[in-house]
């Protein structure tokens, strides 16, 4: 369940911080506990969210803390286990965190919040450290290999080869286009068709950090552009609270490709904290704490046999989808 606090800075706190402030206006939250939050994507400042604990205030802003109840309490003893990474962040691995294994390859459903690989600021938050800290025997970080990967804040079906040889056939299944592979996504707004494929090249933003956008202009020019298509479909638009659930086919694996692509048709994904960042009116535009983005299907053959694997919605977006349905 989502948690929510608001209070506007008073005269108190004129110049200080925005951690230290949102401390002493929200007595029963410790400072550990803002700064996660913080770092999670839930706090905001007059509507913005904010990135950095040390942010000045001003009289009169605005601060709004944003945080999912944690439900660890009410899960049966030895069915969770969690670990602190990277800025005390929780990621919780579960019975069910390992969907199926055998000698070439293991399939997992990778936790949002934990990254795929390894990244310029640190090498052992990754997903592959974590499944090893958590589960030593069962996951060795000598026998993991990537094939693919989830963006840090996208949940859901990840392949993990347990040697060389069976990475490299894997990355020829993607290179080939023979995975084929379904995402769930929460957008803001409705797309002007139901269902249909984006053809937009996407290229790097040289203005914007690890950020990239979609060409929709046929007649422009850019030669680092890449391919890229993605298939949609409308499978539910809540009008009421100016939602959709989306359903996504990729073609080829861009870096970002279907955030990237909802984005290009004016429908950014929920949480989003690259792409929506511009959304402020909307009625919900604060109600996901990550980019609400979930692979949930693969289907490939490898080695003669056929594999099909399918997950549920995580229980952050069971959660969201209930609170715009109750929207009357």
């Amino acid at each position: 369940m989502l948690k929510t606090l608001s209070a506007k800075v008073t005269e108190l706190h004129i110049g200080e911080r925005f951690d230290v402030v949102a401390t002493h206006l929200f007595p029963n939250i410790s400072r550990k506990k803002i700064k996660n939050i913080i770092d999670s994507g839930g706090a905001y400042l007059n509507k913005k969210r904010i990135k950095i604990a040390k942010t000045e205030v001003k009289i009169g802003d605005k601060i709004e803390l944003f945080w999912e109840e944690n439900s660890i309490d009410n899960t049966q003893k030895g069915s969770i286990k969690q670990l602190n990474i990277k800025n005390n962040i929780e990621i919780k691995i579960d019975t069910e965190t390992l969907i199926f294994e055998n000698e070439s390859f293991s399939i997992i459903n990778k936790p949002a919040g934990v990254a795929s690989q390894a990244t310029l600021t640190s090498s052992t938050d990754t997903i592959f450290h974590l499944l090893n800290k958590v589960y030593p025997e069962k996951f060795d970080l000598k026998k993991m290999f990537l094939v693919h990967r989830l963006d840090k804040d996208t949940s859901g079906l990840m392949i993990i080869a347990k040697n060389l040889e069976v990475q490299k056939k894997f990355e020829n299944l993607f290179r080939d286009k023979l995975i084929e592979k379904n995402y769930l996504a929460l957008c803001f707004s409705k797309p002007k068709q139901n269902e249909g494929e984006l053809n937009f090249p996407i290229a790097k933003d040289s203005n914007r950090k690890n950020c990239y956008f979609a060409i929709t202009n046929p007649n422009s020019k850019n030669k680092n552009a890449k391919e890229a298509f993605t298939k949609y479909k409308l499978l539910q638009y809540y009008n009421d609270a100016n939602i959709s659930l989306v359903s996504c086919f990729p073609k080829t694996g861009r870096t970002h490709q279907i955030r990237v692509h909802l984005n290009a048709i004016g429908c950014p994904i929920l949480g989003d904290k690259t792409y929506s960042q511009n959304i402020y009116g909307h009625k919900y535009y604060q109600i996901a704490l990550r980019h609400m983005l979930h692979a949930c299907y693969l289907k490939f053959q490898f080695e003669g046999q056929n594999f099909e694997f399918n997950l549920d919605l995580p229980k952050d977006f069971k959660s969201i989808i209930e609170t715009i349905e109750a929207v009357k």
